[in-house]
């Protein structure tokens, strides 16, 4: 009993402070009087999807097919929600739609949060069952500390949600490795079928967010084959049954809107392969990249030895472990294949690597002796974030998302020191741009139309870049800027510099990359010589994507010739 006390007390405490971690600079971003749109450049498309949906009037298709459609949905109930409790549009207020759409975009990071805290209990709970209490911690700190899920954790986004299903549909499914194989009473074969029924649900609800997450079947196959008992393949039916059905509730428009979905499908399937722009041109192979990307978003000690106590327990013949690489070894070879790769793809693999971190702890922490004091000692380091990971970390991102933001800082500084003059950018604003003039970060998804628009409207400072009679060809680090135009400023960001930096670094050979490498240098070397440095925004700490959109780094320049 008092064991159970215990159990209850510090899963309790690890979900409160996962999610009051992530409810620190939950705020980052998001609309003020320097701007309207948020700075995440996913947020306001996959709010303004989410408003296609109707509830109340059983509309559930919004005929946008790249996710699942259960995310948008509570996103949709959240801002009918805010809407009901007085926080809707003020038709007298030209600002009091970015203020509505910004209580929208916090309502729907709340849901992120709470999904990201849940994960650590959950992964608390899955190694409780095979390891004591400290393992169990170590397990559940893991995910509530990682520097990726704490960050993402603060986003409107489907990432973390999809990934909390997911962990879910692996507790149910070892759950049933509990059970005893051979004859058993009727009751205990109704609870393994709940739970094979179960884990289904929770892998559908996960596919219903984000496709990938019916791969959470493999860990329910796995599972009952390795239960050896009788009739397991028809709870396995019955579980796949449960988990299409559910994705199929929570997406009706595979169904309903079958065409726009194949076509969406297709068109997300076709994007992983080719790549996301030239956003990861000349970067190395999927499998390596992602390494990284977990070194940076859990940790490289938690990394490696969450990996080797998960292959370790899989090699002692530890069914569970093998349940879990039974998927963490195809997912990790499809996002490894893939040319996108994004930090946040890797977010699935954490259960895996937690569940073996905490397991490779609470073994640690039973032996005597140097092994078992050494791997503890890491573990302790790794969790402290010795290296690039752990709370460490995950506080500085947490301080970058809670202090003012660098490109709220230089709007502001040339905002003052603008006034009558013109700033100068390398590329059509955006998320990256500085907040000069409020609608500086609309989505690429209104059209350079409107974007040129709001921009050629900006005064005090006047904002422009450099676009031919035909914006069509218009390029990036175009030098006429500075030769023709000659702006009293100039600013760029981390975002705009650090992939034609890498390609200039590793000597890219492709003739589209090689262009893009002697346009920014015949701009840097111009702007060298008739412009100065006068304002450095932010701290160049990361070339991770999806964590830079929380650490940017802006630089001003200022024309020589000036005072």
């Amino acid at each position: 009993m008092e064991s159970r006390k215990a159990d209850r007390l510090a899963l309790g405490l690890l979900f409160a402070g996962a999610l009051l971690f992530r409810l620190i600079g939950i705020n980052w971003g998001l609309a003020n009087a320097l701007h309207h749109q948020s700075y995440h450049p996913d947020e306001l498309p996959i709010w303004a999807v989410s408003q296609r949906i109707e509830p109340a009037k059983l509309k559930l298709s919004p005929g946008f097919y790249n996710y699942g459609t259960l995310y948008l949905t509570g996103l949709r109930v959240a801002t009918d929600v805010i809407a009901g409790y007085g926080k809707g549009i003020d038709p007298k207020d030209p600002a009091g739609q970015w203020r509505f759409i910004s209580a929208c975009h916090l309502a729907g990071r709340i849901l992120s949060a709470l999904a990201g805290a849940g994960m650590a209990a959950v992964l608390f709970a899955i190694v409780r069952r095979r390891s004591n209490l400290a393992g169990a911690l170590c397990a559940g700190l893991t995910i509530a500390i990682a520097p990726g899920l704490v960050v993402h954790s603060r986003f409107q986004t489907v990432d973390v949600m999809a990934a909390f299903l997911l962990s879910l549909s692996a507790l149910f499914a070892l759950r049933i490795l509990d059970a005893p194989g051979g004859y058993a009473p009727p009751s205990l074969d109704r609870a393994v079928r709940r739970d094979a029924l179960l884990s289904g649900l929770f892998a559908g609800l996960s596919a219903g967010t984000k496709y990938t997450g019916l791969l959470g079947l493999l860990t329910l196959w796995a599972a009952l084959a390795l239960s050896k008992r009788p009739g397991w393949a028809r709870e396995a039916l019955l579980g796949t049954a449960c988990a299409v059905g559910t994705m199929l509730v929570t997406t009706p428009g595979i169904l309903l809107d079958s065409g726009r979905f194949a076509a969406d499908f297709l068109f997300e399937w076709v994007h992983t392969r080719t790549g996301h722009g030239l956003e990861f041109a000349g970067t190395q192979t999927g499998f390596l990249y992602h390494i990284a990307n977990l070194f940076e978003g859990v940790g490289g000690l938690l990394t490696l030895l969450g990996l080797a106590g998960l292959v370790y327990a899989a090699w002692r013949r530890h069914a569970w472990a093998v349940a879990l690489l039974a998927f963490f070894v195809p997912y990790y070879a499809l996002i490894g294949r893939s040319e996108v790769k994004f930090l946040r793809y890797t977010f699935p693999l954490t259960i895996g690597l937690a569940a073996g971190f905490g397991w490779a702890m609470g073994h640690a922490f039973e032996r005597r002796g140097a092994l078992g004091g050494t791997v503890a000692a890491l573990g302790m380091l790794g969790l402290g974030g010795l290296d690039a990971g752990g709370f460490r970390s995950a506080a500085l991102y947490t301080q970058s998302m809670a202090f003012p933001e660098p490109r709220d800082e230089a709007g502001a500084y040339l905002k003052e020191v603008g006034a009558g003059k013109t700033v100068g950018l390398v590329s059509d604003p955006w998320f990256w741009t500085p907040a000069t003039y409020p609608d500086a970060a609309l989505p690429r998804a209104v059209g350079y139309g409107e974007i040129d628009g709001a921009m050629r409207r900006a005064a005090n400072p006047k904002v422009e870049r450099f676009v031919p009679a035909n914006p069509d060809e218009r390029f990036e680090w175009d030098v006429r800027l500075l030769t023709e135009r000659k702006p009293e400023f100039v600013t760029f960001s981390n975002f705009e510099t650090v992939h034609v930096e890498r390609w200039r670094a590793t000597g890219a050979k492709d003739p589209i990359l090689r262009l893009q490498v002697d346009r920014y240098m015949a701009f840097r070397a111009e702007l060298t010589r008739g412009w100065r440095l006068v304002r450095l925004e932010g701290i160049e700490a990361t070339t991770i994507p999806d964590l830079m959109y929380v650490r940017p780094v802006i630089w001003v320049w200022k024309r020589k010739d000036l005072p």
